[in-house]
């Protein structure tokens, strides 16, 4: 339990702590903190948990927070968890939700993966201070990942900004968003992994009090599909209050019509063989791995639904989206991830001059003009091999279209915007200079897999430094919700007449405001007319 009125015990212990405070203030401007060592058991709603004290962080892992959507729960919203008798152990993560082997990690077929682990720093104030809250919705295209990956240790260890920070899973790809309209009971198919979320929100409301943080001061933050799954939630009524403040990182808002989403829906459902009146029990009798080996190829937040009933990019340009502080960023060349995937690896193709114009055709779903007009303007010739054109020039299409939905953004809330552009960060073995893409930013704010010690090892001594100052500004932004760390540059308010933005870099963050021009984006608006 948490001392709130810690008492000195020895006598005459007045005076010597009156000079101590007196030193304190004057050598370090003010006055030290009283804090005492978490406790290693807490209790929720559902029962106790038994955690781990490290060095420098309390951990809970594998924390349930619904019931195991299996069986007739399947493509239902989550339901309550069972309470548990005594004590349960939390030292362990729970299951991955169903995916296949890939960037997100192992083949797991598990549907009882509604879990979550909570961070905490190792001692929590002695006056019983309520610590703000970080709730990570992890990236992967809707289809991969989990929270545990996520290892937030040097998050809760900022000496300062202490923080307590919430890593969930949500049920992914065809059971986390399928909207089949044999689903529908009612209330309109899809987003059960943004339902899973909502609940995991809903969980710390009830229960990070118990872990000594403050369920009024919960910041949500969130990488590619765990940025998207943030706009959602910062447009659908169910989510107001459930959170003070958002971090998007490289995660524009986009999302599909419930009607489009049910017509793909139905299509697959019947490619499984899910037909006529008793579609829903097929598709709830299919097993995990028919979903996983043949899921849709995407997966896809659906508005139309009661859980999303507009479009979130209509209410972002109608200013009508949750008013809070919004951090929001993206990496310098982003799509150069995807470029890696498939042209990348040492032991894979590498793309050709001659596909070029039929790639840029393909993965930008343009027509030949088109095409033509972006060979012109990022011609073969700038660039030292094929891939790195294609992913200069996809970078600068989709980072376009998230500076204007950052513009959206700062005409309702504060905003504040950030690049994270590492030339050379750590990467995967590669045929091309990938420069800072899509979620290379991530090393420097976590543990990753619990490798963050081998990460930090391979990064350069300014890479490290550059790691540092990124944890400062998102330790000050969860509890401040404004990223203006001490002795750090302070990010300025963003708005289309001052588009100013951070540039993180190993060689020193840099204000700047030529967003738009360093990604081309006259050209991609001219394009698209």
């Amino acid at each position: 339990m948490i001392v709130r009125n810690p008492e000195w015990v020895v006598r005459g212990a007045g005076p010597v702590f009156a000079v101590a405070l007196l030193v304190s203030l004057f050598l370090v401007g003010g006055p030290v903190r009283a804090e005492v060592t978490a406790p290693d058991v807490v209790t929720v709603d559902s029962g106790g948990l038994h955690g781990v004290i490290a060095q420098n962080y309390r951990l809970f892992n594998g924390i349930p927070y619904a019931a195991p959507p299996v069986g007739a729960l399947r493509w239902r919203p989550p339901a309550p968890v069972a309470p548990w008798p005594g004590i349960r152990e939390a030292r362990d993560a729970g299951p991955n939700c169903p995916q296949d082997t890939g960037l997100g990690g192992l083949r797991s077929t598990n549907e009882d993966c509604l879990y979550l682990n909570v961070w905490t720093p190792r001692t929590l104030p002695a006056d019983g201070r309520a610590l703000p809250v970080m709730v990570w919705i992890h990236g992967g295209s809707l289809q991969i990942g989990s929270g545990s990956m996520y290892g937030a240790a040097p998050l809760v260890s900022q000496s300062d900004g202490d923080a307590i920070v919430v890593t969930i899973n949500y049920r992914l790809g065809a059971l986390g968003f399928l909207a089949a309209s044999a689903l529908d009971d009612g209330t309109g198919p899809g987003d059960y992994g943004l339902m899973d979320q909502q609940a995991a929100l809903r969980w710390v409301q009830r229960n990070i009090v118990a872990f000594g943080g403050d369920p009024n001061h919960v910041t949500v933050d969130g990488e590619s599909a765990g940025g998207i799954s943030i706009c959602a939630h910062m447009a659908t009524p169910s989510s107001v209050g459930l959170f003070q403040a958002a971090i998007l990182q490289s995660g524009p808002c986009t999302s599909k019509s419930l009607a489009d989403a049910e017509t793909e829906g139905d299509a697959w459902a019947a490619e499984v063989g899910c037909t006529g009146t008793d579609s829903a029990t097929c598709l709830r009798g299919l097993s995990p791995d028919v979903l996983i080996d043949r899921a849709p190829a995407t997966a896809n937040v659906v508005y139309g639904n009661d859980f999303l009933p507009e479009d979130p990019i209509a209410k972002l340009k109608s200013g009508r989206m949750t008013h809070i502080p919004t951090f929001i960023g993206s990496n310098h060349d982003e799509m150069a991830l995807w470029v890696w995937m498939k042209y990348g690896n040492p032991l894979g193709p590498r793309l050709s001059a001659a596909d070029y114009p039929t790639v840029l055709a393909t993965q930008l779903n343009l027509d030949q003009s088109q095409v033509a007009r972006i060979t012109q303007e990022y011609p073969l010739s700038d660039y030292p091999q094929p891939a790195v054109a294609l992913s200069r020039s996809w970078t600068d299409k989709v980072v376009c279209n998230l500076i204007d939905q950052i513009a959206d953004f700062s005409r309702q809330n504060p905003t504040y915007t950030y690049q994270f552009d590492d030339p050379a960060p750590v990467s995967p073995p590669t045929t091309f200079p990938m420069g800072a893409y899509h979620a290379a930013e991530l090393p420097s704010l976590f543990d990753l897999a619990q490798s963050g010690w081998l990460l930090h090892g391979i990064m350069t001594s300014a890479q490290q430094h550059l790691q540092s100052e990124m944890l400062h500004y998102w330790s000050r932004f969860i509890t401040t919700n404004t990223p203006d760390p001490q002795a750090l540059q302070p990010i300025p308010l963003y708005s289309p007449t001052n588009p100013t933005y951070l540039s993180f870099r190993p060689t020193g963050n840099q204000l700047a405001d030529n967003f738009t021009t360093d990604h081309r984006c006259a050209f991609w608006s001219m394009l698209s007319r």
